[in-house]
């Protein structure tokens, strides 16, 4: 269960949504979709709406029924969504959406069976909200749990408050550092990465254009296809040249695997890469299912993938968005097809962080012993 939190925390962070991430206006449709976990935060996003103007439908799943579908109804009847809903969201203008369930313990134990439908079913909605152009923000205080916690090895108190405080950073300034860096990435060819502790990676860059996840979905990134965003949001990322990396890198911060929709927690490593490929690498506890797996994938697998920057300065203690801090180098092995990279298979990708690093691109400093210049 979540803590109780004021209402004038959730509509705060409503109008965020509404009017900063999803640029709402007067007349437009918006659908929100919560568990029951995140029931008090979903309806703050429905007050603000009709205050804003928008029309708002009110999508909720309860946990506790849920779990008793599983267990009582026909695995092929749960986790089906019928036309009628495929329609609202065919209809709607933005899409705002509240993590779930919250049971993360309970989720992990569902029969593969289920778990393939359920990602058929997140295939065909980001297909629609794609070529419908519905703009989409998701919180993730629902995917907060004890569990994932101590996976990550970090506070739960502390990864629930920078969720929220690091939502509500100004995205003006997420866009201004995230438009600089994302230009040097975009002209630049040579990648150096150092730090104290032994990093000292070489990489290439493919003159490909980067991303910068603000926070904000506007015209811009409706026209290029790029209609979803998470908050907290602050992240600059590109693909590299996937036949080049020299060196070493070692984290210090705990990272993440994801293989075939599904992600498992990495502990910081040291990845050590020779003529382009990862040649030798060790973690920590904590990495199983990556030294279980690794070994069987295919070619691609251990190939650079990503280079990415952290934006946002409220963020140090999220899973899976220890990327976004500010200053933080993140890199990445594997599938990076979804950033304009070369590679699509394996559907495997490995990322790794690190704080208090020096950044260089054809010799300019982009991030000085984590700083951002």
């Amino acid at each position: 269960m979540l803590p109780e939190y004021p209402e004038s925390l959730r509509r705060e962070l409503a109008r965020i949504m509404l009017h900063q991430s999803l640029r709402m206006k007067r007349g437009e449709n918006v659908i929100v979709d919560t568990w029951s976990g995140t029931l008090p935060w979903a309806e703050s996003v429905v007050l603000e709406a009709r205050i804003l103007g928008a029309r708002p439908i009110l999508l909720v799943e309860d946990e506790a029924t849920y779990w008793k579908s599983v267990d009582e109804a026909p695995t092929p009847n749960v986790g089906q969504v019928g036309s009628h809903e495929w329609a609202a969201l065919k209809e709607s203008d933005a899409y705002v959406y509240f993590y779930g369930p919250m049971d993360a313990a309970r989720e992990e134990t569902q029969p593969p069976s289920l778990q393939h439908r359920l990602q058929a079913i997140d295939h065909e909605w980001f297909r629609l909200i794609e070529k419908h152009g519905v703009r989409c923000v998701r919180f993730d205080l629902g995917r907060t749990s004890e569990l994932w916690a101590r996976r990550y090895g970090v506070d739960l108190d502390r990864w629930r408050r920078e969720l929220i405080e690091g939502s509500t950073v100004d995205p003006r300034s997420l866009q201004k550092d995230g438009t600089r860096v994302a230009d040097v990435l975009r002209r630049g060819r040579a990648v150096s990465i150092s730090h104290s502790n032994g990093t000292d990676l070489r990489l290439r860059l493919a003159r490909r254009k980067p991303t910068v996840d603000d926070g904000v979905i506007d015209e811009g990134d409706v026209r290029a296809g790029n209609v979803w965003t998470t908050l907290p949001s602050g992240v600059a990322t590109v693909a590299v040249d996937e036949t080049y990396a020299e060196g070493r890198f070692v984290a210090d911060t705990p990272g993440v695997m994801f293989y075939q929709g599904r992600d498992s927690p990495l502990s910081a490593g040291t990845w050590t890469f020779r003529r382009g490929r990862l040649a030798e690498y060790s973690f920590g506890s904590g990495s199983e299912e990556f030294l279980r797996l690794f070994p069987k994938l295919s070619a691609g697998k251990d190939r650079p993938g990503l280079l990415s920057v952290g934006l946002n300065p409220h963020t140090s203690a999220i899973p899976l968005l220890f990327d976004q801090e500010r200053g933080k180098v993140t890199i990445a092995i594997g599938h990076n097809s979804h950033h304009g990279g070369a590679t699509r298979t394996p559907h495997f990708s490995a990322y790794q962080s690190l704080g208090g690093a020096t950044l260089e691109v054809d010799g300019k400093i982009v991030v000085d012993a984590g700083e951002l210049p």
